[in-house]
This record gives C-alpha cells, structure tokens and sequence, in this order.
C-alpha cells in the first residue's frame, strides 16, 4: 500500500506543477515590449562609411584642434584612417569640467 501512496503523491504533485506553469502562462502578458537601445559614444549611423568619408570627417576633427593632416597620409589604408579619426574624435570630445564647470568631484 505504501508504493501506491507514494505513486499518488507524486502524481499529484506533478498535476499541481503542471496547473501553476499552464496559470502562469495564461497570465504572462505578451504584449510587444518597447525597448529602447542605447546611445554609445559614437554613434555607428554618424561614423562615415566611405574613405572619402573617413577623410573629410578626420580634417574637420583636426581642424577643430588646430592641426592638420600629417604628411603621407594618403599612403595610410582606410583603417588607419578610421582609427585617427576616432582618436581625434575622443581627443576633442568635452572634458566632464567643460560640460558643468561648477560640479564637484566625488572620489
């Protein structure tokens, strides 16, 4: 008698998972979620895709700095381009002092 008893606990434990997991689907709401995606620091639409692109971007960012492009940069691949410009695009990029001058810092 033991064995059965045991056979019918298990079974009933089984029934109420079953019914808890078949009340928790039928009450999760599935509506589409809006899901907003962050912003990085360089946002991928803006960076140039092109080297003329590349080119024009990374004059602009020196010029901001008071530079200009070395000599035998045309010699440098696209890439090599890219990463300049990324540089002197966080090179340029406002300090945290420059954004709010009065805020103290917290070490």
């Amino acid at each position: 008698m033991r064995g059965k008893k045991v056979w019918g606990v298990g079974a009933a434990a089984f029934l109420v998972g079953a019914g808890v997991m078949f009340a928790a689907t039928v009450l999760v709401d599935d509506d589409a979620k809006v899901t907003v995606r962050p912003e990085s620091a360089t946002n991928a639409d803006d960076m140039p895709r092109t080297r003329e692109g590349l080119i024009a971007a990374w004059t602009a960012e020196l010029r901001k700095a008071g530079r200009e492009k070395p000599d035998g940069w045309r010699t440098l691949t696209t890439a090599e381009i890219r990463d300049r410009y990324l540089s002197q695009y966080f090179i340029n990029a406002p300090d945290a002092e420059d954004i709010d001058p009065g805020m103290a810092r917290r070490d």
